[in-house]
């Protein structure tokens, strides 16, 4: 089996994941029913960020690299695959505090905006 690919298959769903965190209340816009997904991938998100916890999905992607024989990262995949491109070297307690933060204000700003458009259509 070739564990490469299950490995970059699971690295690439994972970086839908936290697109979805981020951004995913865009899509609640046009599909209100997105909105029972979204709100908790967001709030995990955030919560790996804040309490530094465990993704679990992390150790599953070393795995799969180490089947293949090859030497997995250290660290966490936001600070390997997405921070380490735009900030090298930089994943902190402030660095992450600031990450939940922005999935925090994008989900909220959005979801303001999608109530706010619900009280305008039952107003009217």
């Amino acid at each position: 089996m070739n564990y490469r690919i299950l490995a970059d298959l699971v690295v690439f769903l994972h970086f839908l994941f936290v697109v979805f965190a981020l951004f995913g209340a865009i899509l609640v816009l046009k599909w209100q029913k997105a909105m029972w997904i979204q709100i908790p991938v967001a709030l995990w998100a955030m919560a790996v960020e804040y309490a530094n916890l465990p993704c679990p999905v992390t150790p599953i992607e070393k795995w799969l690299i180490r089947k293949e024989g090859l030497e997995a990262y250290q660290g966490s995949f936001v600070g390997h695959h997405i921070l380490s491109i735009l900030y090298p070297g930089l994943l902190g307690n402030s660095t992450r505090i600031v990450l939940g933060t922005i999935v925090l204000l994008l989900n909220v700003g959005i979801y303001r905006n999608i109530l706010r458009r619900s009280r305008k259509n039952v107003l009217e």
